[in-house]
């Protein structure tokens, strides 16, 4: 008498095992069977293929393609240690994270490039590949987490020969530091806590899980609280809620963001002025819609202009366009708030980000934009097996997801105070800067002004005014800007009152050096002086923006 297990196999005395068909079986079971080991072998595969990476691609001692903005958000963080906020243009979630970091290492931003690295890489990165596990096993089992936990891995390099060699530089030297955590951009981090957020709202819609969908929500509020644009997620959030219809799991997933929406409007409040925000958020929509101000509305001009650059650059754009559909099709089958949760989070970006004026594939902007949702993407593309006839029923109990204790309160508590008692408090508490003297914009960028990191002297001698400044630091290739008034007297900026206070410097760029002294030979009485700090990840002179700006110091007497 034969017996059918759970697995669909039919085993009993009278039956041989086929060893070709069961080896296989048995090595998955045996795969699933040690799951955290398996998990362990891939973080520090991970692990090893970042520190590769980071090797063997261009960059100038711990500074990588980055692009400019991190100057900006590192900036803002140093100011906030003295709760102090510029011209609010970026959000302030991740300058809260720089607060502590630039609390040690100072105001420029190379120096802080190495905690910010070793969070992103150390803890967000292994941080991520258990999410993906956790999200796929929640809706397929172990087996189909272990899956895509080791294609989490293994995609950004396995992509590369798919794109054509006249593309590898821009992919590999420009996006992948910034897909790996290598910058101090804040898409990085929003890609792990939307998929940590995507998890704990994927076990919220089983009974008896309130205090899941309220840590969703609070991770989700803050990853908008670092870019706007990833309240796009709640599309994707909406559509697993509305399908499962867990309405009071809903509700407390809503009220849970409330706390960072309400940190970013009053950061822009504060930081740009009223008629600012208005400005922002349009002349007749209310101040609140300032905190989807970075979100745009779909331009088909630049959609289809990305499209065809994806046609150009990698071996079958219809592979990238049609396999996350067919995925969909595939999650569907086994779950339906699976399928409306990861669409919903894949294709709210890919429409609004994807088709934005700044979203260029020729550039790499588009697959930046588009990091916050690359989990929802690779997980669809890794069901697509689920759509072979009769997988499903193959696979039988190794799709059945793994049972996961409720989340504590004591965890809620912590995630709250955290994520929204804090930003909130430190953001109410911050005042606007008043003047130019920690902070100047040059050339659109954000800079701190530190006379301590970068001290500047200036004496007259009989050659004239002769410039020397310190080193602010060691940790990558630097040159310097030096600037000169334009007239005799002027301070060398222009100050705007728009909620803090915006001052745009306005001096003479007399050289560009490697060396820390310089000599004015034609200087005019009256004048003063500022150096700037720059670098690149091409270490070029040419190139870069200034990180670190000296104190004004008038001419030598």
């Amino acid at each position: 008498m034969t017996q059918r297990p759970r697995s669909g196999r039919l085993v009993g005395a009278g039956l041989a095992r086929p060893a070709g068909i069961e080896a296989p079986r048995d090595a998955a079971d045996a795969i699933v069977e040690h799951r955290r080991l398996v998990l362990a072998g891939l973080v520090g595969a991970q692990l090893a293929f970042v520190l590769a990476l980071a090797l063997s691609i261009e960059h100038n001692g711990w500074l990588y393609y980055q692009g400019g903005d991190q100057i900006w958000l590192v900036t803002t963080g140093w100011l906030l240690r003295f709760l102090e906020m510029p011209w609010a243009i970026v959000s302030p979630g991740w300058p809260l994270v720089f607060a502590p970091i630039t609390a040690v290492t100072g105001p420029d931003m190379i120096s802080a490039v190495p905690p910010t690295m070793a969070l992103n890489v150390l803890v967000l990165g292994p941080l991520a590949t258990w999410a993906v596990y956790a999200l796929a096993a929640r809706f397929a089992g172990v087996g189909a987490g272990l899956w895509c936990a080791a294609l989490w891995v293994v995609a950004p390099y396995a992509a590369i020969p798919f794109f054509v060699e006249r593309y590898h530089e821009r992919y590999t030297e420009q996006f992948l530091p910034q897909a790996l955590g290598l910058t101090q951009l804040a898409d990085y981090p929003s890609m792990v806590l939307l998929l940590v957020a995507a998890v704990l709202l994927a076990r919220a819609l089983e009974p008896g899980r309130l205090h899941e969908a309220i840590a969703a929500g609070l991770i989700a509020g803050y990853a908008g609280a670092l870019k706007p644009s990833n309240y796009l997620f709640l599309v994707g959030a909406g559509l697993a809620i509305l399908i499962a219809r867990r309405w009071r799991e809903g509700v407390a997933f809503g009220l849970a963001l409330a706390p960072a929406a309400l940190a970013i409007l009053v950061w822009k409040l504060k930081g740009l002025g009223p008629e600012q925000v208005h400005a922002a958020a349009g002349t007749v929509a209310p101040p609140v819609a300032s905190v989807f101000d970075r979100i745009d509305t779909f331009d088909w001009d630049t959609w289809r202009q990305n499209m065809a650059s994806l046609r150009e650059y990698f071996w079958s754009a219809r592979l990238l366009q049609w396999a996350p559909l067919a995925g969909t099709v595939a999650v569907a089958r086994r779950s339906y708030p699976a399928a409306g949760l990861l669409a919903g989070w894949f294709f709210a970006f890919l429409i609004v980000k994807g088709s934005s004026p700044v979203a260029s594939v020729d550039s790499g902007s588009f697959f930046r934009l588009l990091m916050p949702a690359f989990p929802a993407f690779l997980l669809l593309v890794a069901a697509v097996p689920l759509l072979v006839p009769g997988l499903f029923r193959r696979l039988a109990d190794r799709i059945a997801p793994p049972s996961v204790p409720p989340l504590s309160r004591r965890v809620v508590v912590g995630l709250a105070v955290a994520l929204a008692i804090l930003p909130l408090a430190a953001v109410a508490l911050a005042r606007p800067l008043e003047g130019p003297d920690r902070a100047i914009i040059v050339d659109e960028i954000l800079t701190p002004v530190d006379g301590d990191a970068l001290a500047l002297r200036v004496e007259r001698t009989g050659e004239g005014q002769r410039l020397s400044w310190t080193r602010p630091t060691e940790l990558a290739r630097l040159f310097y800007r030096v600037y000169r008034t334009r007239e005799a007297g002027a301070s060398g900026v222009r100050c705007e009152d728009r909620g803090a206070v915006k001052c745009d410097l306005e001096m003479d760029v007399l050289a560009t050096t490697r060396a820390r002294t310089y000599i004015d030979r034609a200087p005019r009485p009256g004048l003063a002086y500022r150096v700037a700090t720059a670098a690149n990840w091409e270490d070029d002179p040419a190139q870069g923006d200034a990180f670190l700006l000296s104190e004004r110091v008038p001419a030598g007497r």
